[in-house]
């Protein structure tokens, strides 16, 4: 497989779950604040952070088949990035950007058992739900078109982003 077709299908399967990362945050603020807040740091509807933490997981569990290892392993290591990362931007840059204060089961308002969760359903969800269509997609005929219009769609963000 060509270098342009694997960095295409992890754009899309980034893009999915940085897209399913904003739904996630939106539908957090709306249920429980009943605002709408857009949680993102573009001026697109994604979260990067679901993005890379997606790429580490499809690293880390590239040969786990079983959904049930997989959302448990994914839980696990998407919770521990969350607990490094809210560290970091706390004692690194005096930054809190999430809190859990008002949720059940939560660690220092750092992490929580039901974030956790969701996190893990998510990164079920794309390797199992999204991943095998997009794979599917690359084995066909339209792979060529596939490639050009990631490319393009990518483009588009930049240039949107810049404008913005």
């Amino acid at each position: 497989m060509k270098i342009i077709e694997k960095i295409s299908r992890l754009i899309i399967l980034f893009t999915a779950a940085a897209f399913t990362g904003w739904v996630y945050e939106i539908a957090c603020m709306w249920l429980l604040y009943g605002v709408y807040a857009d949680r993102g740091v573009l001026h697109l509807p994604l979260c990067p952070i679901y993005g890379f933490g997606l790429l580490i997981l499809m690293a880390v569990f590239a040969r786990i088949k079983k959904g049930v290892a997989l959302f448990l392993g994914s839980t696990l290591v998407t919770t521990a990035i969350e607990l490094a990362v809210s560290y970091i931007l706390e004692y690194g840059f005096h930054m809190v950007l999430w809190t859990y204060e008002d949720w059940p089961f939560n660690f220092q308002n750092r992490i929580s058992l039901i974030s956790s969760c969701v996190f893990g359903l998510m990164g079920l969800f794309i390797i199992k739900g999204v991943k095998p269509p997009v794979e599917k997609l690359y084995a066909t005929r339209y792979k060529k078109a596939a490639v050009t219009a990631v490319y393009i769609f990518l483009c588009f963000c930049i240039v949107w982003e810049l404008m913005h």
